[in-house]
C-alpha cells in the first residue's frame, strides 16, 4: 500500500543526504576536513552547543603579540610553537608561514596535519584563527540530521510497511549511517587519508540506498502496471547494471584523486567508459522502448547530467592540473570541484533508479515467445 507520508520522509532523507554530500565536497575542496581536530566534540564543546560566532569566524585564541617578530621572519620559532601548544594546538615541523598583509595578517600552512591557520593582529592582540571551521562543523551537524532522519525512516518502515525486505533495507540504512559517522570521526582522530577516501565512497553508496528506499515507497513503484518486453530486457538490465558499476568505480578513483592527487589516468579512463555506456543505454532505450516514458525520462536525465559533468570535469582538470589554474580565482575552483561532486552524486542516483525500474518492469512482464517453430512447439 502506498503511504504518502512515508515516501515524503524517504525523499526528505534523500535530499538531506544530498546536501550532506555537497557539504562534504565543499569541505574537501576547501581543505577543511581537519579544521576541527576532535570528535565527537568540537574543540571540547558539545557539537550542538559550540558557539555560532566561533563557527563562523574560526577564532581559537589570542597569543602574545610580541610573537609578531617571529612571523615577520617567516619562521616557526620555539616561542610561537610553545604558544600554540599551550592552547592544545600541535603543529608539525614543516609549517609554511606566509605573509598575507604586511605586519597584520599571516598564514600558517601545516600540510602534515592538514590544517591552515591565520594569525591576525587586532590592536594589541594577535588572534589565531583556523581555516574551514564553518564548513566542517556544518558538515557534522547536517550529518547528525541525516542520522536522525534515517532512524525515523527505519522505525516508520518497520511500523507501517508490510514488506519484510524493505524493513531489512531500513535496518541496513541505519547501520550504514552509523558506520559512516564513525568513519568520519576516525578519519579526524587518526588523520587518515585512507579513511577519508572510504568515507567519501561510502557516502555515495548510502545516498544510493536512501534514494532506493524513496523509490520503493513511491506511488509509481507500488501501483505502476507498466510492462516491457521481457525477451530483450535482460540485455538492457545487464547494460544498465554495468553502467551503474562503472559510475561507482569512477567515484572511487575520483575520491582517490581528490584526497591524494593520484590516479588521474584511471579517473579519465572510467570517465570515458561511463560516457560510452550511457550513450549505448540511451540508444537502446530510445530505439527499443519508446513506449516506456519513465525509462526515457531517466535516460535523458542521465545523459544531460553527463554533459554537465564532463564540462565540470574539464574545468576541474584545467584548474587543478594545468597552468591555466593559476589564473583561476580560488572561489571559482571550489565551486567547480564541489559541483563536480554534486552532479556525480546525482548521476549515480539516476542510474540506480533507472536500473531498479528496469528490473521492476521486467519482473512484471511475461516472456514473449518468439513466433515460428518454437511457438508451434510450445502451443502443441
Amino acid at each position: 500500500m502506498y503511504r504518502p507520508w512515508l515516501h515524503r520522509l524517504a525523499v526528505l532523507t534523500a535530499i538531506t543526504t544530498f546536501i550532506l554530500i555537497c557539504m562534504g565536497g565543499l569541505v574537501t575542496s576547501t581543505d577543511s576536513g581537519m579544521a576541527v581536530p576532535d570528535w565527537p566534540t568540537t574543540f571540547g564543546h558539545n557539537m550542538f552547543l559550540y558557539p555560532l560566532s566561533k563557527t563562523v569566524s574560526g577564532f581559537l585564541f589570542s597569543v602574545d603579540p610580541s610573537l609578531q617578530a617571529d612571523l615577520d621572519k617567516s619562521s616557526l620559532s620555539v616561542g610561537l610553537r610553545k604558544a600554540l601548544e599551550r592552547n592544545e594546538i600541535s603543529v608539525s615541523e614543516n609549517v609554511i608561514i606566509s605573509t598575507e598583509a604586511q605586519s597584520s595578517r599571516w598564514r600558517l600552512t601545516d600540510k602534515a596535519n592538514e590544517r591552515t591557520y591565520t594569525l591576525i593582529k587586532s590592536g594589541e592582540r594577535l588572534d589565531v584563527y583556523v581555516h574551514g571551521v564553518l564548513y566542517e562543523h556544518s558538515h557534522r551537524l547536517i550529518g547528525s540530521i541525516v542520522g536522525f532522519l534515517t532512524i525515523a525512516l527505519m522505525i516508520s518502515i518497520w511500523v507501517k510497511d508490510a514488506r519484510k525486505w524493505l524493513k531489512w533495507i531500513g535496518v541496513i540504512a541505519l547501520v550504514g549511517v552509523i558506520a559512516q559517522g564513525v568513519m568520519g570521526g576516525l578519519r579526524v582522530t587518526n588523520l587518515s587519508r585512507v579513511l577519508a577516501i572510504i568515507h567519501a565512497c561510502f557516502a555515495q553508496a548510502f545516498f544510493a540506498l536512501i534514494a532506493s528506499i524513496a523509490l520503493f515507497t513511491s506511488r509509481s513503484w507500488v501501483q505502476e502496471s507498466t510492462k516491457i518486453d521481457a525477451t530483450a530486457v535482460s540485455r538492457l538490465r545487464n547494460l544498465s547494471l554495468i553502467t551503474l558499476g562503472l559510475i561507482y568505480i569512477q567515484f572511487i578513483f575520483g575520491a582517490v584523486l581528490r584526497h591524494t592527487g593520484n590516479r588521474l589516468d584511471a579517473h579519465l579512463l572510467f570517465a570515458g567508459l561511463v560516457t560510452i555506456h550511457i550513450f549505448l543505454l540511451l540508444r537502446r532505450i530510445l530505439k527499443n522502448y519508446p513506449e516506456s516514458p519513465a525509462l526515457i525520462r531517466l535516460i535523458l536525465m542521465l545523459s544531460g547530467l553527463l554533459a554537465v559533468q564532463l564540462t565540470l570535469g574539464f574545468g576541474a582538470y584545467l584548474a587543478e592540473f594545468t597552468a591555466v589554474g593559476e589564473g583561476v580565482p580560488p572561489v571559482a575552483g571550489v565551486i567547480i570541484t564541489t559541483a563536480h561532486v554534486a552532479i556525480g552524486a546525482l548521476m549515480l542516483i539516476v542510474s540506480v533508479v533507472l536500473t531498479l525500474n528496469i528490473c521492476h518492469f521486467a519482473s512484471r512482464s511475461e516472456p514473449v515467445v518468439s513466433r515460428g517453430l518454437v511457438s508451434d512447439e510450445v502451443s502443441a
